[in-house]
């Protein structure tokens, strides 16, 4: 049990790095996306000649931000969510949270098994404005998903937390 007991708290703990590493990433991810759009802008402005590659950047980085907080939501316990059995009853509750992760495995594994199949079908192609290989893009749907079944691993292996306490977030 001892080794069940460590390997329970190295996933816990790897989850909650990588939530933290994640949402810090997503910070800067919106910091680039404001300073590319910005350029765009400062550029159509005064030159009158946008370049192409500062929207095709932006939205790179948008659709990474997207899938990678959404994995820090469910880390965290800020994804939106339909409670329909309330917290006091108990077992009823605890059953639900835990399926709703086992769900969520299932759909993690999904998502990195068909988004590794997507990047090997697309590899070799570029994008249009930076010529840069199309996995750039891609990519973010395997990684996210192998994200989504570390982070509800995690939840299935904790206790499940009271939503009527305050969230304790780093």
């Amino acid at each position: 049990m001892p080794i069940l007991t460590s390997l329970a708290r190295f996933i816990s703990a790897t989850s909650l790095l990588m939530g933290r590493l994640v949402a810090n990433l997503c910070v800067v991810i919106v910091y680039v996306m404001l300073g590319l759009l910005v350029t765009q802008v400062l550029m159509r402005y005064f030159l009158g000649a946008p370049p192409s590659w500062t929207e095709e950047l932006a939205i790179i980085l948008f659709a990474w931000l997207v899938l990678l907080y959404a994995t820090v939501g469910l880390r965290d316990r800020f994804h939106v969510a339909i409670e329909t059995i309330p917290a006091h009853w108990g077992f009823a509750y605890r059953a639900s949270e835990r399926l709703v992760a086992l769900l969520v495995l299932g759909f993690g594994f999904v998502t990195f098994s068909a988004g590794i199949a997507y990047v090997d079908r697309t590899s070799g192609q570029n994008t249009a404005a930076l010529q840069i290989p199309i996995e750039a893009l891609y990519l973010c749907v395997p990684v996210c998903g192998a994200l989504l079944v570390l982070h509800s691993v995690a939840l299935l292996i904790e206790p499940v937390r009271d939503p009527t306490q305050a969230l304790d977030l780093p």
